[in-house]
């Protein structure tokens, strides 16, 4: 088993990740296993290693397969040729604080309500997740989404019958302005109206359309979905598809009149947006609204458990079990060294076949966790790095590994 340094980890973030491999024969993802047993603990004070700090904060929330995806393509906007001036300024003022939004099975949009990282976006964007990934729009077109741009967020509450959400991003880049809410009274049939969002995945599309009428009490039904909705909503010509939904829907002042939530599959034009005076009664109103005959998610699913504690088999450091997705199964180790100059890590085999896909780090065991690698498509090549800004098990920030590749072989 290869243990790291502290020090040498942080060699590996400040300075030339080429120098580092050659210097310290690092392994590739590709090699390294997990132990699944050792050689008996003997050692009573090697049993007593530091406690498992974070294990049950792990969370398989984090939708690490999507966001390599999404942090590995540079961003292209996707807008109209024949824009007027106005929407031109109307754009770049606004989409900076439009966020895509993303889950494990797929994404969204989001408008940015102030700067302490309160997102508004549709319930049904995030149902059934307590956290989601956000990603903010590069500085530049054409750039990848770098770690400043890629953020984890908790969903703080959500409205399942108007279809509303309120996520908290970790932190927000600098630069972003928060979209300002408008008021029902700025809601007028025949008015120009705005749309920001990521279409099939088309990253920071604009849409301009018209308002057809303001439905007050409407009521629909998602196909496959339980859950009957109701509330004020817009309907619009602004074209809406998988993508959109969560995003806003902007008055020529660029003010927040509507989230863009779902359209009538059925027919040609008909498209709705959650109106801004149900945003303003789920902003001010306490708590969840759950629809009727659903009972919110409960913290009671799968829970970290230990399995059992050994020796490595280099008999160089303790090793600890756990497994992490009720598979009964070792899915995670917990590592201490017995060099204290050596960073504690818990590796990770996610889908079961005994190889380490991630790997995080507590590179002054510190009791906080500080970085972590992840091989996404499970081929033994690291795809993204995680940085635990706030000491916790789940990253806060993110970037591809080719990225930090990069930035640490510039340093």
């Amino acid at each position: 088993m290869r243990i790291f340094s502290g020090a040498t980890l942080l060699f590996i973030i400040c300075g030339s990740t080429a120098a580092f491999a050659q210097a310290h024969n690092m392994p590739s993802v590709s090699s390294m296993r997990m132990e699944i047993h050792g050689g008996a603990v003997t050692d009573t004070k090697a049993a007593q290693s530091p406690s498992f700090v974070g294990v049950d904060q792990f969370s398989s929330d984090i939708p690490i397969t999507e966001l390599s995806k999404v942090a590995q393509n540079p961003v292209m906007e996707a807008t109209s040729a024949t824009r007027s001036a106005n929407d031109v300024q109307l754009f770049r003022a606004i989409s900076p604080s439009v966020v895509y939004v993303v889950n494990k099975k797929g994404f969204g949009s989001g408008s940015l309500l102030d700067t302490a990282g309160d997102i508004l976006t549709n319930w049904h964007v995030v149902d059934g997740y307590d956290y989601v990934a956000v990603i903010f729009k590069p500085a530049s077109e054409g750039q990848q989404p770098t770690r400043d741009d890629i953020k984890l967020a908790r969903v703080i509450k959500c409205d399942e019958i108007a279809d509303l959400a309120l996520i908290k991003a970790t932190e927000v880049p600098a630069g972003r302005s928060p979209i300002r809410l408008g008021d029902p009274s700025e809601i007028a049939v025949g008015m120009d109206v705005h749309a920001i969002g990521h279409p099939e995945g088309d990253a920071w599309t604009y849409t301009t359309g018209v308002i057809s009428q303001y439905r007050r009490g409407y009521a629909w039904q998602d196909k496959g979905d339980s859950i009957k909705h109701n509330a004020d909503v817009i309907q619009t010509q602004t074209p809406i598809n998988p993508g959109n939904s969560g995003g806003p829907l902007l008055s020529d002042s660029g003010s927040l009149i509507g989230v863009n939530a779902f359209k009538d599959v059925s027919a040609e034009g008909l498209n709705f947006a959650v109106s801004v005076d149900e945003v303003q009664k789920f902003i001010a109103r306490s708590g969840n609204r759950i629809a009727q005959g659903r009972t919110p998610n409960s913290d009671g699913g799968c829970k970290a458990k230990k399995l059992a504690t050994f020796r490595s088999k280099d008999n160089d450091a303790t090793v600890t079990s756990f497994d992490f997705f009720c598979t009964g199964e070792d899915s995670a180790e917990y590592v201490v060294p017995d060099d204290k100059s050596q960073a504690i890590i818990l590796r990770l085999d996610r889908n079961g076949d005994g190889k380490v896909d991630a790997i995080i780090f507590d590179l002054k065991r510190r009791g906080k966790w500080d970085l972590s690698f992840w091989d996404e498509k499970f081929t033994g090549q690291w795809t993204l790095v995680g940085y635990h800004d706030d000491g916790s098990l789940k990253p806060t920030r993110f970037e591809s590994y080719a990225e930090f590749q990069k930035r640490v072989a510039s340093r």
